[in-house]
């Protein structure tokens, strides 16, 4: 090879260097800035939590340790003053009996208290007390909390970063430049409620939950959920969910839970009620007689067209401008409070009718998820429980028959439940109970409501001096209760069987 050939080579490689170190750098000012302090940041959380037997609840509940992530935070517009804040997952710390954080550089652990839980986005807030966080300062350095974002500038394709504490080690974990794919509304595993939540190609693992997920150093949502089945398919909460609850943590009967039942429209759906082929909207199937959206002057069939000016298409959504992409209607309800203006287009026998008014309190599910102790009394030897979403998930394979029955259906009235025997306790006398284990239908002609009706039914039948009723259970059951010694065998059956309460502590709840 010639200088010649020889120079040009050189050259050519030096070129060619100096464009992949350009690429390289280009890219390096792409990526999010590394923080150095994140580690003492972002926190691992540890809770020692209940664990009930929400299909026996007379049962003393077993405990159980879970590990999750968590971050302090700061928002001067929700906390005013406020220093030590920490966000996590609700799931992670609901009903815990205690809650400690630490983090990857030191083991120490430090307890914190909970500011308030909402079960049905799934997040909790919790504080660090001054007086520990300034132990946890005086070893970890003075801590610049996470400054939260704006996530409805969220969109598909944009690079988010997440960090949490995942199984597998001690040391905080990074999933960086994870991309986002999906943003709607789906319901929250943990609540069975219908939010935003938004998907990212992040790489997290059990233990990521409550973990801060970042775009330009700032959060905008909180890690939560995924899919085991899938290759890094996880989920966030966008933080402006959290943003729009938090004012309302000491007050979450502010939170609109209208319950109802639409379907999407089709061609000959639409022939049938007179709709034009351009003409968009959703039928309003069943509405809870009393409940939200009928107290707000909604009715079944109703077809709904626009919610506050925005127009319904026939599966249901809406153009959503803050996110620039359409969304199932009801994140425009969700992004309201009890008492908030709302404006519904609907048909009704043909017409075009403007609906207006304020947000109206909701009513619960028939089967709901609980995030308490259960509803359950004993009574003449027999466990009655209210059916939840808990119950059924507790009883494991034999809950599945619960679960199609009655998971997704509406009531029929306002505060209806489903009530079940749950036990016949051998001292009832009855030698195979199984067939009985089943939804109580009557309480003598009476139509069984729920759990408060049932139980204040029995004791006016008692206060009467009535010696016996029948139970009518689903499907063709009878089930006689012995009115005049229950209080003398139920004693007898807490005593044996180590029981504390017969009853839930503190009185049924809604």
């Amino acid at each position: 090879m010639n200088s010649r050939s020889r120079t040009t080579t050189l050259y050519v490689i030096i070129v060619f260097s100096l464009g992949l170190l350009l690429l390289v750098v280009a890219d390096r000012g792409l990526a999010e800035p590394i923080d150095r302090t994140i580690e003492t940041k972002v926190l691992r959380v540890f809770a020692t939590k209940k664990a009930p037997y929400y299909h026996k609840p007379w049962k003393s509940p077993d405990f159980t340790n879970l590990k999750a992530s968590g971050f302090f935070f700061r928002d001067d517009n929700l906390f005013p003053g406020k220093k030590g804040l920490i966000l996590t997952n609700a799931h992670a710390v609901s009903m815990a009996e205690s809650i400690k954080v630490s983090n990857g550089r030191e083991k120490r652990q430090y307890d914190v208290g909970v500011v308030g839980i909402c079960n049905s986005a799934d997040f909790a807030v919790l504080e660090m007390a001054p007086a520990d966080l300034e132990v946890y300062e005086s070893q970890n350095g003075r801590i610049e909390p996470l400054e939260l974002g704006d996530s409805d500038t969220l969109r598909v394709g944009d690079k988010v970063q997440g960090w949490g504490y995942p199984l597998g080690g001690e040391r905080i974990s990074k999933s960086e430049q994870g991309e986002i794919s999906r943003i709607e509304v789906k319901r929250y595993a943990y609540s069975h409620e219908l939010w935003l939540m938004v998907q990212a190609s992040l790489q997290q693992n059990q233990g990521n939950s409550g973990g801060p997920v970042l775009k330009d150093g700032k959060v905008v949502g909180i890690a939560f959920q995924g899919v085991r089945t899938g290759d890094r398919i996880n989920y966030f909460i966008p933080i402006n969910v959290v943003k729009h609850l938090s004012p309302v943590l000491d007050n979450q009967a502010l939170i609109p839970t209208w319950r109802y039942a639409i379907q999407f429209m089709f061609p000959r759906l639409k022939e049938y009620f007179h709709m034009g082929p351009d003409q968009g909207g959703v039928l309003l199937n069943y509405i809870i007689p009393d409940g939200g959206p009928y107290s707000f002057g909604l009715r079944s069939r109703d077809i709904l067209t626009e919610i506050d000016g925005f127009r319904i298409d026939n599966y249901g959504e809406i153009y959503f401008k803050p996110l620039a992409q359409r969304l199932y209607f009801s994140e425009i309800l969700n992004r309201k409070r009890v008492g908030d203006p709302l404006t519904i287009k609907v048909i009704r026998d043909g017409k075009t009718m403007d609906i207006s008014g304020k947000v109206t309190p909701g009513l619960p599910r028939l089967v709901p998820q609980i995030f308490t102790m259960a509803n359950y009394f004993v009574f003449g030897g027999v466990g009655f429980v209210e059916l939840t979403m808990n119950c059924i998930e507790n009883l494991g394979q034999s809950g599945d028959t619960f679960r199609a029955r009655y998971a997704e259906a509406f009531p029929d009235r306002p505060y209806e439940k489903i009530v079940t025997v749950s036990e016949i306790f051998p001292d009832y006398g009855l030698v195979d109970s199984s067939g009985y284990l089943n939804r109580v239908t009557k309480i003598g002609d009476v139509d069984v409501v729920n759990i408060q009706q049932l139980s204040d039914t029995i004791q006016n039948l008692v206060a009467k001096g009535e010696k016996r009723v029948l139970l009518k259970i689903y499907p063709n059951m009878t089930l006689p209760l012995d009115l005049s010694n229950a209080a003398e065998l139920d004693n007898q059956i807490k005593e044996k069987y180590g029981i504390l309460y017969l009853k839930t502590p503190g009185g049924f709840h809604n």
